[in-house]
């Protein structure tokens, strides 16, 4: 199927839509409800190591996306919009989830506790936004400029941000659904966890950098910085179940978090960056295909198609935070009024991030038998994320345009077929 869907989704891009949405319609395509390809009986459970490793490459490539020395011209401003965003977005996301929550089939009869919790969770999903299509659609576009800087600042500094919300998040709702006390012991706890994935993500930047210095062929090292992202997962299931079983003491440590700082840190202050980046471009196509066809495989396409409406409205809601919290930000920082209008238009796509969280929240509340809300949670996310994959590069293209930073090539040719000039550099 994986194989299939690698083929099938560069025909989808002929139509001018993301790989990632063919992986998902793919995935989709050959499920339980449509050719049933994979019977709905099917133990899809048993293939969670392919959402491990990819979702360590991800955060990998996310960390490694983040750059300061491309961002420092634009920090105010990046800081600010950023700043607005995240608050905005978050707030009133999250707001508007909880007020709606009995309009949404799988949160109706919950308790106060639990919707809010959820509420929280697609909140701070909403906040992500896809580092790897704003790269795309620059790179089609050969924008440069300070609006395209702006841009992707922040949409990398945002998926850090909002792996550490989600983190904080995560833990505050099995907290709540759970009905643990939460108070000044929560509260340390949280931050020794999250102190703990910061020191593990530097240790795993300088193992990676060790492994890049091999004299090997790069295929390998890839091969060997996958397996490592495998085993930061690993690690933390351990670990968690050894504190549990031993000491009965709940500590989770965040892998994606891990891997992000880890991308971070290799990519910053170690001098394989080029090397690092040359590796995760170029291993990239083979997790995508395989993480999202799988998310594809995985989804409930019967509850996709009741919940169409709902994903609508939702797509809207997060639409309008992030325009109100793109003009404040920018606002703020004193951009121009055109920046500021246009300011939103980079950040609706979302994509890997996004997914990835959303995967993590549908695996921790679906039980071995498929019970539980995990999956409808899932579900819905990816019914939004696929129109943000829809309509947020013709947004992000047209931004460009209108503020004068593409630099298309010619289609005019100088009538022959010499090469007149080499630039070295």
């Amino acid at each position: 199927v994986a194989v299939a869907s690698a083929k099938i989704s560069t025909y989808i891009q002929k139509i001018h839509l993301p790989l990632i949405t063919g992986f998902l319609l793919v995935g989709i395509i050959s499920g339980p409800f449509v050719l049933k390809m994979i019977p709905e009986d099917a133990k899809l459970g048993d293939l969670n190591f392919i959402n491990d490793l990819s979702l360590a490459f991800i955060a990998f490539a996310a960390g490694s996306e983040l750059f300061l020395k491309d961002i420092r011209s634009r920090i105010k401003s990046i800081s600010w919009i950023t700043f607005g965003q995240l608050v905005l977005t978050f707030g009133i996301s999250s707001f508007v989830v909880y007020y709606i929550a009995d309009r949404i089939p799988f949160m109706e009869s919950m308790s106060h506790a639990t919707k809010l919790s959820v509420s929280l969770l697609m909140g701070t999903i909403f906040v992500a936004r896809s580092p790897s299509s704003a790269i795309a659609v620059i790179s089609e576009m050969r924008a440069k400029g300070p609006f395209t800087n702006t841009a992707l600042g922040v949409t990398v500094i945002k998926d850090v941000l909002v792996i550490i919300l989600f983190t904080i998040v995560f833990s505050l709702s099995k907290s709540l659904i759970h009905e643990v006390e939460i108070g000044f012991v929560f509260a340390i706890k949280l931050l020794f966890e999250l102190l703990i994935s910061f020191v593990l993500g530097y240790l795993l930047a300088l193992f990676i950098s060790y492994i890049l210095t091999f004299k090997y062929e790069e295929k390998y090292k890839a091969i060997l910085i996958v397996v490592i992202g495998y085993f930061t997962y690993l690690l933390s299931d351990l670990t968690h179940q050894f504190l549990l079983d031993n000491f009965n003491f709940e500590f989770f440590i965040e892998p994606l978090l891990v891997c992000i700082i880890a991308g971070f840190v290799v990519s910053n202050f170690t001098d394989k960056r080029l090397e690092f980046l040359d590796i995760v471009e170029k291993i990239s196509p083979y997790i995508y295909v395989l993480f999202f066809t799988l998310t594809g495989l995985s989804l409930s396409f019967d509850v996709l198609i009741t919940v169409w409406q709902l994903a609508i409205l939702l797509f809207f809601v997060r639409l309008i935070s992030i325009m109100i919290g793109s003009f404040v930000g920018g606002s703020i920082a004193g951009d121009s009024l055109k920046f500021n209008l246009l300011g939103w238009m980079p950040f609706v796509t979302q994509a890997g991030v996004g997914l990835g969280l959303a995967t993590i929240v549908a695996h921790e509340f679906t039980d071995k038998n498929g019970d539980g809300w995990g999956n409808e949670f899932l579900t819905l996310v990816i019914a939004v994320i696929v129109i943000n994959q829809l309509v947020g590069p013709p947004l992000f293209k047209w931004a460009i345009t209108l503020v004068r930073e593409a630099h298309m090539k010619s289609k005019s040719k100088d009538g022959d077929d010499v090469r007149d000039a080499i630039i070295f550099g």
